[in-house]
Order: structure tokens, then C-alpha cells, then sequence
């Protein structure tokens, strides 16, 4: 029985009953034109709201707008941003440039790539908190 979950916040994202049946009715619907007709009648549909400020990102809790749009978000996510770019440039300078064959993510015997230089300073930085390197 397929089950498909909508979570949101509590009378923030759908603030009508009429939106929850309406988005209810649309996700089923979607489902079904992809899966076939014959699974409809064991399709359930959830929504799960959950209260506002019984959620959070990065530890702080939401909807706390001036925290997603201010400047120690914007700074975390830079620096997430920095290491996860790091990373991939690592595994595709260390693999076939990208084209073709095995990928150097499957074929690195390190996944974790703490054998490329790169990797190391991405990894250096995500432990200590540092931005990239030059900025």
C-alpha cells in the first residue's frame, strides 16, 4: 500500500481546509498517472502538521524568518556549500574527468576522499567551522 506524506507547518504552508483536500486529491491524483489506475484504492494520503516552533533548521527553531534570511544562515550555509563543492571537485579530478567508465565516487578506495589534499582542507573546515580558503 503506497502511503505519501505531506509534512508542513501548522496554519503556515495550507491555512484552509480546502487547500488540504485540494492538495490531498492533486498528490493522489499525480501518483496515480504515474503508477496506474489499480492503485488507487490503496493509496493513502497523509498531512502532518507539525506546530510552529516544534521544528527547526540548524538548531533553531521555526519559522523564525529573520534567522533564514539573515546573515549566520546565509554564513553556515556558505560554508556547507564549500565543503560539499571541495568534495566533488576532489572525486572528479581524482576519476575520469567525468566521462564515461567507472565513477571516481564508486572507485575511491577512501570514500570518505581523506586521501586527496582537497578533501582534507573540506573536511579541515567543516570540523572547524573555517570558510573556504581566500575568502
Amino acid at each position: 500500500m503506497p502511503i505519501i506524506t505531506i509534512q508542513t507547518i501548522k496554519g503556515v504552508v495550507l491555512t484552509s481546509d480546502e487547500q488540504k483536500r485540494d492538495l490531498l486529491k492533486k498528490m493522489t491524483d499525480t501518483f496515480i498517472s504515474i503508477v496506474g489506475e489499480l492503485a488507487r484504492p490503496y493509496t493513502y494520503c497523509l498531512i502532518q502538521e507539525t506546530p510552529m516552533y516544534e521544528w527547526s533548521l540548524a538548531g533553531v527553531p521555526l519559522p523564525d524568518l529573520p534567522f533564514l534570511y539573515g546573515p549566520d544562515y546565509a554564513a553556515m550555509h556558505a560554508k556547507a556549500n564549500a565543503v560539499m563543492r571541495a568534495y566533488v571537485e576532489s572525486q572528479q579530478a581524482g576519476g575520469d574527468g567525468g566521462g564515461g567508465g567507472e565513477s571516481s565516487l564508486t572507485s575511491d578506495p577512501d570514500p570518505a576522499g581523506g586521501s586527496d589534499p582537497k578533501m582534507q582542507a573540506a573536511q579541515a573546515q567543516w570540523a572547524t567551522g573555517d570558510g573556504p580558503k581566500g575568502s
